[in-house]
């Protein structure tokens, strides 16, 4: 599980564009003590079968002074989901929409070629799911070079495709 490791208070802001002001309702204790904290974080997440460890500096987290819990929302998990992309390397959905336009292809054509289900690419897209190293090394070869486009698009597969060295 995740800890902290230090922290600055904020008792009046609102985190990453939440609509409520703070101090709020803690839903565990039923206090009104739920404010905004904003702490390096060490951060241990599981992806393709890995385990990372990564600290995240200001991350915005809901703390209850009551219960002293903190209270994970899917706006923090976005933080810990993009603090691991940026970790480990792969492409953001922002840079997975760029090489999309960039090479001017609809997502039902590159998922086509790439042999996914065009839902997929969407939840890649929308934040839903992270794509394995696998498929991020894909998507920057298939943004990257033409060829492998042409290639993986095509509709008569090349029987030599993987067996010989293309120029």
């Amino acid at each position: 599980m995740p800890r902290k490791q230090s922290e600055k208070t904020s008792k009046t802001k609102k985190p990453l564009a939440a609509e409520k002001e703070f101090p709020c309702k803690c839903n565990r204790c039923a206090t009104m003590q739920v404010i905004v904290k904003t702490i390096e974080y060490q951060a241990e997440v599981r992806h393709d079968g890995r385990n990372y460890s990564f600290t995240i500096s200001d991350f915005e987290i809901m703390f209850c002074e009551g219960c002293s819990e903190n209270v994970f929302t899917e706006k923090v998990d976005k933080q810990i989901n993009d603090a691991m992309r940026k970790h480990i390397g792969l492409m953001s959905p922002a840079e997975i929409r760029a090489g999309i336009k960039r090479i001017g292809m609809s997502q039902k054509a590159i998922a086509e070629s790439l042999g996914l289900a065009e839902a997929t690419l969407s939840r890649w897209l929308n934040e839903t799911q992270i794509q394995s190293r696998a498929m991020d090394n894909l998507l920057r070869m298939f943004f990257a070079f033409r060829k492998a486009r042409t290639i993986l698009a095509s509709e008569t597969p090349d029987p030599t495709f993987g067996f010989v060295e293309y120029p």
